[in-house]
């Protein structure tokens, strides 16, 4: 009996030394294939559970999601600069920082976005919570997309440390202190 592993790569992207040791662990599970999911991450297949366990652990150890409670599954985030010539901001990077900081968040199914500017690739949609880069900082819209207009304005490690306070129960408005778009617009 084989066992399917389903994994994902943060935020959409995998660089060349994650590819490097995807490869390797699927060689030593023996798997023939390694599958794109929908969702942006690879599905493979194990010999059995333990051979599974083992390579999840080392498949997380490489920095791929491997966990359905990991919180960067509810943070998107497009490269950002120096990636993107339109990236205000370093959004990949700041996007890792934010989905530690949004653990309690994520686990009431809160969502957050990252963007570099506003045009919103990695989520054009509705967010809770979106940072959007504008002149080395972020705009902050609750409730809203990149393109709507930002609330706030703070430099990323204020908006992080909005995050930190933030308390599950009553989620972001209290601490950035700016009315959620009604989601009733969604």
């Amino acid at each position: 009996t084989r066992t399917i592993l389903a994994l994902e790569a943060p935020f959409g992207r995998c660089d060349g030394h994650s590819l490097d040791a995807l490869t390797r662990i699927a060689a030593t599970l023996g798997a023939s294939e390694i599958r794109l999911s929908s969702n942006r991450g690879f599905v493979l297949a194990a010999p059995d559970p333990a051979a599974a366990e083992v390579a999840l652990a080392n498949l997380a150890a490489a920095g791929f999601i491997v966990a359905p409670d990991d919180p960067r599954r509810a943070v998107a985030a497009c490269p950002g600069a120096p990636a993107c010539a339109s990236g205000a901001t370093s959004a990949l990077s700041d996007a890792a920082r934010l989905a530690d900081a949004f653990r309690a968040l994520a686990a009431r199914g809160l969502t957050a976005h990252v963007s570099g500017c506003a045009k919103g690739c990695a989520r054009p949609g509705r967010s809770d919570l979106t940072l959007v880069g504008q002149a080395g900082g972020y705009g902050i819209v609750l409730g809203g997309g990149p393109g709507d207009e930002p609330a706030l304005q703070l430099t990323f490690e204020a908006a992080l440390e909005r995050v930190r306070r933030a308390d599950s129960a009553h989620g972001l408005d209290r601490e950035f202190g700016v009315p959620t778009i009604p989601r009733s617009d969604l």
